[in-house]
């Protein structure tokens, strides 16, 4: 038996997996028992004196009752069931793999009969009589790894169960986060003490089992796990515990010289990703707010200062975190509701973006017109250069576009195609926070879930579910002069990234950020994805900004001073 914490912040919750794996376990009447040439008769007098055994008949020659199951790893598997011939003498068998089957010497009485085999895979599980006519009384069947059966286990619909932890010594206030290290879950209350669940048993908890803030009083905020410690995140510090298996008390003690003066700004930044912790961190020292990394058991800062000019300027009153391995790219999001943001840190290119999410205006625009450059049609359209589009019944131009080049009654978009005339529509989308809250993996398998609905979808490297929409990404490079304040000349901008069949929009302003020069459309499916002629700056910051339903990765951009 094995245990999964839970918890809110006022609750504590464990869910245990039974031994037996099969579902259904008495009922064999359930669908989940496949039955050929059997019939059941349920109400018989089980083992215990009870009436949840059946009679199981056979109809035909060598009937069976099966239930199939899919086995991670190979392991020694056991299936047993308490069998009680009723009438005949032909031989009865029970198999853990249908393809297996063991003879049984099955009496008059009720006898539990086991057999085992090292599976993996998909198994079939169950018991087979060889004779036409035959009866038995079958009850309480079990399917486990291991090479002998255990005490019974009843499963229905599931293998677990969510009990609520009961016991009065469990805190009744905790952070967020909690951690388990060496067969104990510990959880930190907001004044900063860390307390222990009894050894492998999360119902059970000592109200003298705690460790308290050992280097600053500051209040806590997040309890996270960290290689073979407990790193406890406070308002304006972070301190490591370890194992010291001491005999009273806590076992954990403090990791001497392991502690540091920053933070954690905000719970909900908090991700415990790739062998490290990134969190946004503060400090004591002065306003100001920055994400770090664990390195080793120091702080690292990751983010620059155009980042935390965000940070500083948001009330943190809603924050979301994900993390995500995209294309051996490991991504971490960080959503700050308030202002409108979802920032995302890639650790392999160290470079950080915009990630948003597309919204409808519910205004739709009419298109009689596009040239087979791109070129659109629309009258009075009020629509400004950098605009994000979708365009409908447009024929090789429907989709998500970026406008340029706009005029009163036309705009560019960046597709080609056969030229369309008639009447098509075209909606105005905003850029919002990306809408992902959380997320989780398992076996390979990313998780995300969506804001609107908490559904859980999948997201690998090749493309974002389609009924969640598009995805629009903004790169902005630092300020770059070259080493020198003097005006400059700028030949060509090349975007170095993913080949795929889309264009990517790029710009940029020598002015702080305050103005931009227009959009122009880079094709990412060309040998060298390129711009020129960009003329004179002194110091120049380029934004780029890619709308598909699909995930690109963009390595670099190379700039050539002329």
């Amino acid at each position: 038996m094995s245990q999964l914490f839970l918890k809110t912040q006022t609750a504590g919750y464990y869910m245990v997996q039974n031994a037996n794996q099969l579902l259904y376990s008495q009922d064999f009447s359930n669908a989940v028992w496949a039955k050929t040439n059997t019939t059941l008769t349920a109400g018989q007098t089980d083992p215990n004196a009870g009436t949840e055994a059946f009679t199981m008949t056979a109809t035909g020659a060598n009937a069976t009752l099966l239930q199939t199951l899919t086995l991670d790893g190979t392991l020694n598997r056991d299936f047993s069931l308490y069998i009680k011939r009723k009438t005949g003498v032909g031989n009865i068998y029970i198999a853990v793999d249908s393809g297996t089957y063991v003879l049984k010497a099955v009496t008059g009485a009720w006898v539990r009969y086991d057999t085992f085999l090292a599976e993996s895979g998909t198994v079939a599980a169950g018991i087979k009589i060889e004779t036409s006519g035959d009866e038995v009384y079958i009850a309480w069947g079990q399917f486990e790894d291991g090479t002998l059966p255990t005490t019974y286990a009843t499963n229905t619909a599931n293998r677990y169960t969510v009990t609520q932890i009961t016991d009065a010594d469990y805190p009744g206030n905790t952070t967020r986060g909690c951690a388990f290290l060496d067969g104990r879950f510990f959880v930190m209350t907001p004044n900063g003490d860390i307390y222990q669940s009894a050894l492998e048993d999360a119902s059970s908890w000592n109200a003298l089992d705690f460790i308290g803030s050992q280097i600053e009083p500051d209040s806590g905020v997040y309890l996270a796990k960290f290689q073979n410690y407990i790193a406890a995140f406070k308002g304006w510090s972070t301190e490591f515990f370890y194992d010291a298996a001491n005999a009273t008390g806590s076992i954990l003690s403090p990791v001497q010289n392991a502690s540091f003066k920053v933070g954690c700004a905000s719970d909900s930044s908090v991700q415990e990703m790739a062998g490290t912790i990134v969190w946004m961190g503060q400090t004591r020292d002065g306003f100001g707010r920055s994400v770090f990394r664990l390195n080793g058991t120091s702080p690292e800062r990751i983010s620059n200062d155009s980042i935390e000019k965000i940070l500083n300027a948001d009330s943190l009153a809603t924050v979301y975190s994900w993390n995500a391995n995209v294309g051996s790219h490991m991504l971490y999001g960080l959503t700050l509701v308030n202002s409108g943001v979802s920032l995302c840190y890639d650790f392999s290119t160290q470079h950080w973006s915009f990630l948003t999410y597309l919204v409808s205006s519910g205004v739709t625009k009419t298109i009689t017109a596009i040239t087979a450059a791109g070129v659109v049609t629309s009258a009075a359209h009020g629509y400004s250069d950098g605009d994000i589009v979708k365009l409908l019944g447009a024929g090789d131009f429907d989709g998500w576009q970026v406008v340029s080049s706009v005029t009163t009654n036309t705009f560019t978009v960046q597709a080609t195609g056969t030229a369309f005339s008639g009447i098509a529509s075209c909606i105005k989308y905003s850029e919002s926070w990306f809408p992902i809250l959380a997320s989780t993996r398992a076996n390979g398998v990313q998780y995300m879930q969506h804001y609107s609905n908490g559904d859980l979808f999948v997201m690998d490297q090749t493309a974002y579910r389609d009924d969640v929409g598009a995805i629009a990404a903004r790169a902005r490079t630092p300020k770059f002069d070259g080493g020198s304040s003097k005006p400059k000349s700028m030949g060509e901008v090349e975007l170095v990234g993913d080949k795929i069949d889309s264009f990517a929009m790029i710009r940029y302003t020598d002015d702080d950020f305050s103005s931009f020069a227009g959009f122009r459309p880079i094709n990412l499916s060309a040998n060298r994805s390129r711009i020129s002629r960009l003329g004179q700056f002194s110091r120049r910051s380029f934004e780029t900004l890619h709308v598909k339903n699909a995930l690109l990765r963009l390595e670099a951009l190379e700039i050539e001073v002329v």
